[in-house]
C-alpha cells in the first residue's frame, strides 16, 4: 500500500458523506454541510495564502482545498435535489393517503416479493400526476404481480396508485401502491426489446437444457436474472454468503471483458484496438442485463478491478475508484445510501489493497500462488464487506469464506460460456444449448455445496443491525488482526532483546583454551609400537637438529 496513490480518496469520501448527509438528513443538514465545507474551504484558502508567514505544509493544504471545494458542491447539488423533491406534486401531503392517476416509467425489472398472500412485486419508477403536468420525480411501486411483473425497463405505464411516504431516505418522493393492473403500457425501446429477447430465450434455453435448480440459477449468474430462481435456492445462498453472485456485479463485467480481452492478445490484436472491442463488449453487456444505476455502477466497479488486476499497479487503480464514486455519485445521488453500492465499492477496495497484502503473506508461507489468490480475494472481501452485511441484515455469515473459495474455480467458467450461449442462442440454438450443458457440472456443484454449507449449524449468526452491529463486527474482525499486529511488534522486539543479552552475555565471559588431546600418563605411543615411535624421533631429529647438527 505504500506506492498507492491516495489524493483522490478524500475527495471521494467527502463527497459520499456529503451526499448521505442531505439524502437522510433533509435539506437543512444538506445546507449545514455546504456551509461547514465552505468555511472550511475557506480558512484553508487563508491558510495557503499566508503561508509565507505561517509554516505549513501547502501539499496537505492544497489537498484540504480540493477537497472542501468538491464536497461543497456535492452538497449544495443534494440540498436543491432534496428541495426539488420535498416540492415535487406527488409529495404533497394533501395527497399522502390518497389515490390519483399517475403516470410511470419503469426503471428496473420488477422484483418479486417474498411472503403470504397473492404475489406483489417492487419497482423503481419515474413518477408524475396526470392532472398536474410536472417533471418526474423518482418512487417506489408495489403492485400484484399480476400485469406488472412483464413490464420492461422504459415502459410508460398509466396506473391508479395511493400515495404514501418513502420506505426510507434514499431521495426518492412516494411509495406508491397499485391495487389494479396498469393502463396505457407503451412499448420499451428498442435496445431494451432486444436485451428482452435474448433474457427471455436464455431463460427458456436454460430450463430445456439442466434440472430444475440449476436452470433457474444460471440466468441469475449470467445475467442478474433471478425469476426463476427457486426459494430453497435463495435461502441456501443467502445462509453462506453466496446472494452476491445472482446480481449483476462488478465481478460479472470483469470476467466477460478479461476473457475478450484474453482472446484478442491471442488472435494478435492490438491494446488500443483490444481496449476499444472490450469497452464495446461492455456497453452491450450493460444493455444485456439492463442499464439501471445500479448495473452502471457494477460496470464501473468491474472496469475499476479488472484495470487492478491486469496491470498490477494499484497505484493507478486507487484513483480510478476514487474517480468512479465521484462520478456515479454526481450522476445517481440516490447510490450514496445504496446498500449495493456500498458493498461494491468496499469490495473492489478490499481487492485492490487488501487482496494483494494477504497473497504475499500467503505465498511466503509456502501456498501456491493460485491457492493464495483465491483465498486472499475471498478473505479480503468477507473481512471488509462483514460489517456492512451485518449493518444491513443483522447477520454475519460464518462459513463465507469457505462458500466463497469452493464455489470460485466455477463462477469463470459460467459467467464465460453463459454469456457466450446468451449471446449466440438466437443465431445457433443448439450450439447455445450445447455451451449451457457445459455449465451443468459447475452449477450442479454450486447448488451442493450451498445447500451442504448452509446445514452447517451456525452458517448464519443473527446479530444487531444497524450501526451498533456494524461496529461490533468491525471489532471482532479486526481483533485478530490486531492481535497479530501487536504480537508482531512486542514478540519480536522481545525476542531481539533477549538474543542481544544472551549475545553480550557470551561476549563478556572468557574464551577457553583449545582443547587438548588426553593421553593415558606414561603410555607413549613410541612405547606401543617401537617402529612408529622410531620414525617420529628420526623425523623429530631431522626436523629440528641439536646445537650439533
Amino acid at each position: 500500500m505504500g506506492g498507492a496513490d491516495l489524493r483522490l480518496l478524500a475527495p471521494a469520501v467527502g463527497c459520499w458523506a456529503v451526499t448521505i448527509t442531505g439524502a437522510v438528513g433533509g435539506a437543512w443538514a444538506g445546507g449545514v454541510a455546504t456551509g461547514l465545507c465552505l468555511a472550511i474551504l475557506t480558512a484553508a484558502a487563508v491558510t495557503v495564502h499566508r503561508s509565507e508567514r505561517v509554516r505549513v505544509h501547502r501539499t496537505v493544504m492544497l489537498l484540504i482545498i480540493a477537497t472542501a471545494g468538491v464536497s461543497a458542491g456535492f452538497a449544495a447539488a443534494v440540498t436543491a435535489r432534496v428541495v426539488d423533491m420535498q416540492q415535487h406534486p406527488i409529495a404533497a401531503a394533501d395527497l399522502v393517503g390518497h389515490k390519483t392517476t399517475a403516470e410511470l416509467v419503469i426503471g428496473d425489472d420488477p422484483r418479486v416479493l417474498r411472503g403470504p398472500g397473492p404475489a406483489r412485486i417492487r419497482v423503481p419508477v419515474a413518477a408524475s400526476i396526470v392532472s398536474t403536468p410536472s417533471a418526474r420525480a423518482a418512487a417506489t411501486l408495489t403492485a400484484p404481480a399480476d400485469g406488472w411483473s412483464e413490464l420492461v425497463p422504459g415502459q410508460h405505464v398509466t396506473a391508479v396508485v395511493s400515495v404514501d411516504r418513502p420506505y426510507r431516505a434514499d431521495l426518492t418522493a412516494a411509495a406508491l401502491r397499485a391495487s389494479g393492473p396498469p393502463r396505457a403500457v407503451s412499448r420499451p425501446p428498442a435496445y431494451q426489446r432486444w436485451a428482452s429477447t435474448v433474457r427471455l430465450r436464455f431463460a427458456e434455453l436454460s430450463r430445456r437444457a439442466l434440472p430444475a435448480a440449476e436452470s433457474g440459477l444460471l440466468p441469475g449468474l449470467v445475467l442478474g436474472d433471478v425469476s426463476g430462481l427457486g426459494d430453497d435456492v435463495v435461502d441456501d445462498f443467502r445462509r453462506c454468503g453466496l446472494t452476491h453472485l445472482t446480481a449483476v456485479s462488478g465481478a460479472n463485467f470483469a470476467i466477460v471483458c478479461g476473457a475478450v480481452l484474453l482472446v484478442l492478445q491471442a488472435v494478435g490484436v492490438g491494446r488500443r484496438t483490444s481496449a476499444v472491442l472490450a469497452a464495446i463488449v461492455l456497453a452491450c453487456f450493460v444493455v444485456l442485463v439492463r442499464p439501471s444505476p445500479s448495473v452502471v455502477r457494477a460496470a464501473v466497479m468491474g472496469a475499476v478491478g479488472l484495470l487492478a488486476l491486469i496491470s498490477g499497479r494499484r497505484s493507478a487503480a486507487i484513483p480510478a475508484l476514487c474517480a468512479a464514486v465521484i462520478v456515479a455519485l454526481g450522476v445517481w445521488p440516490s447510490l450514496a445510501v445504496d446498500p449495493g453500492f456500498a458493498l461494491s465499492v468496499c469490495a473492489t477496495a478490499a481487492l485492490i489493497l487488501l487482496a494483494p497484502t494477504l497473497r504475499d503473506r500467503l505465498c511466503a508461507a509456502g501456498i501456491h500462488r493460485g491457492a493464495a489468490d483465491l483465498l486472499a480475494i475471498a478473505v479480503a472481501a468477507q473481512i471488509v464487506t462483514a460489517p456492512l452485511i451485518a449493518m444491513i441484515a443483522g447477520t454475519v455469515n460464518l462459513v463465507g469464506v469457505v462458500a466463497n473459495l469452493a464455489v470460485a474455480p466455477a463462477v469463470a467458467p459460467i459467467t464465460v460460456l453463459g454469456t457466450f450461449a446468451a449471446a449466440i442462442a438466437g443465431l445457433s440454438p443448439r450450439l447455445g444449448e450445447l455451451l449451457v450443458r457445459f455449465c451443468e457440472p459447475e452449477l450442479w456443484w454450486m447448488v451442493r455445496a450451498a445447500d451442504v454449507l448452509a446445514g452447517v449449524p451456525g452458517a448464519s449468526v443473527s446479530v444487531p443491525d444497524g450501526v451498533g452491529g456494524a461496529c461490533w463486527v468491525a471489532l471482532v474482525v479486526a481483533a485478530p488482526a490486531v492481535g497479530v499486529w501487536l504480537w508482531r511488534r512486542t514478540g519480536h522486539s522481545r525476542a531481539a532483546a533477549v538474543g542481544g543479552v544472551w549475545h553480550d552475555g557470551r561476549r563478556d565471559r572468557p574464551t577457553p583454551s583449545p582443547a587438548r588431546r588426553r593421553r593415558v600418563p606414561g603410555r607413549a605411543r613410541h612405547l606401543v609400537d617401537p617402529r612408529r615411535g622410531e620414525r617420529r624421533d628420526r623425523y623429530r631429529r631431522a626436523d629440528h637438529p641439536g646445537p650439533g647438527g
